[in-house]
């Protein structure tokens, strides 16, 4: 049997297991599998050099995917998500030494980067919805509203994700330790408990170190709000912070996107950061 027969096994079997622990009436397990490529080609310029980079835009990095779902007789469902990134040259790793040479490293291949994204299981049903493994904390995306559906190539992370490792001249200063978004603590091994009411949303998380995370949201057909704080005081990260974002989008084209965040390290440093975006229709 090879690893793909093996996989096509794991993940039914898993579904099993969860139901089975459970002691609930099983329906058919439905599981899919996706993902995406993203490649960019850019024009880079420090102030002292510059070129063409190709590389995997890493604002959402080529990945594979996989989902599995079960619904239960009770209303209730569970599910996996398993999700990994699969990047050749992502553009946050880019540096000067990366023009002019094969990629990130200097060869071809080097560049490669693997990271496990999502690896998790969930229950939903009326009492909300609570996920156990990796995946994001609560607060993760509080600062990254946006409803333009531009964010592929400008959103409030942007700058980093395209060129974090890229210097400022040769002043030992890169993009990555100039700015940041203040965006929760990211993708944690968590328990997360997410319930929505209406147009609100609220969820809730606490991670390895202690790692406590809350937000709330509100979102209509035009308007969508998001506010996150978090501590992680007792982890190797050992910050507290918070955000607030929003977007409105009219129906003649024009989208408003801001937000606010900051964290309490060292000087407490915060970010503000604004997008006007309009969409004319041609023909």
């Amino acid at each position: 049997m090879n690893h793909r027969n093996i996989q096509r096994y794991i993940l039914p079997a898993t579904c099993a297991l969860l139901t089975g622990s459970l002691g609930l009436p099983a329906q058919a397990v439905e599981v899919s599998i996706s993902g995406q490529v993203n490649r960019l080609i850019m024009s880079v310029d420090n102030g002292e050099e510059d070129g063409l980079v190709h590389a995997d835009n890493s604002v959402s990095g080529t990945r594979v995917r996989i989902e599995g779902m079960e619904q239960m007789d009770n209303g209730v469902s569970v599910g996996l998500l398993y999700e990994t990134q699969l990047q050749s040259n992502p553009s946050d790793k880019i540096t000067v030494d990366s023009l002019d040479s094969d990629g990130v490293g200097g060869d071809v291949g080097s560049g490669d980067h693997f990271s496990t994204r999502h690896a998790n299981v969930w229950f939903k049903g009326e009492f909300g919805k609570v996920t156990i493994g990796q995946g994001s904390g609560a607060a993760d995306g509080t600062a990254e509203v946006d409803r333009s559906g531009t964010t592929v190539i400008q959103y409030i992370g942007a700058s980093n994700d395209l060129l974090g490792s890229m210097e400022y001249g040769s002043s030992g200063v890169t993009v990555g330790e100039a700015r940041s978004s203040f965006d929760g603590l990211g993708r944690n091994d968590n328990l997360r408990y997410d319930a929505a009411k209406d147009a609100f949303s609220f969820a809730a998380s606490i991670g390895n170190g202690d790692k406590v995370e809350l937000s709330g949201g509100y979102a209509v057909d035009d308007l969508q709000v998001s506010v996150g704080i978090w501590d992680a005081a007792d982890s190797g990260d050992d910050l507290s912070g918070y955000a607030v974002s929003a977007s409105w989008v009219n129906a003649s084209g024009l989208s408003l996107t801001g937000a606010y965040s900051g964290d309490d390290r060292d000087g407490d440093p915060t970010n503000i950061y604004f997008k006007v975006y309009y969409c004319i229709e041609l023909g």
